[in-house]
């Protein structure tokens, strides 16, 4: 390894000491006609080869789901403050729900929004999805 590889690879060699995940995939013109793929993967130890590309592995944005039930919503309502309130990005409201049902939610009126119809509209008004994280 030449100076400048050691430059190159240094973030790469303290991310793994930080204990961030680091993939690797061959270099481009190695792969050239092999028959391999080259895709990203994992490494558990780490040593620099010149044929090999290095990243760190990219946070995934996390995932949410619609509620379920009233229990999971009103659970999850409780985590988040002011409680009961969400933004509808649609419409550009905030309102504060009325009422949890076993479908959905009501803002102020009868009608019962369903966890799926709010799911993609709406989110907390800290600004988390109005759902259930995926883990």
């Amino acid at each position: 390894m030449d100076r400048n590889e050691a430059k190159e690879f240094y973030p790469i060699l303290h991310a793994f000491a930080e204990g961030k995940v680091i993939e690797c995939r061959l270099k481009p013109d190695f792969i050239k006609g092999s028959g391999f793929s080259n895709d990203w993967t994992g490494v558990k130890d780490l040593w620099y080869m010149k044929g090999l590309e290095y990243r760190i592995k990219p946070e995934q944005e996390p995932k949410y789901r619609p509620f379920a039930n009233a229990e999971e919503c009103w659970k999850e309502m409780l985590k988040h403050q002011p409680f009961g309130y969400t933004y509808d990005r649609l419409n550009n409201i905030r309102d504060s729900i009325t009422k949890v049902a076993t479908t959905g939610v009501s803002y102020d009126s009868p009608t019962v929004i369903s966890f799926a119809e709010i799911f993609g509209r709406f989110v907390f008004a800290d600004g988390v999805p109005f759902g259930m994280k995926v883990e």
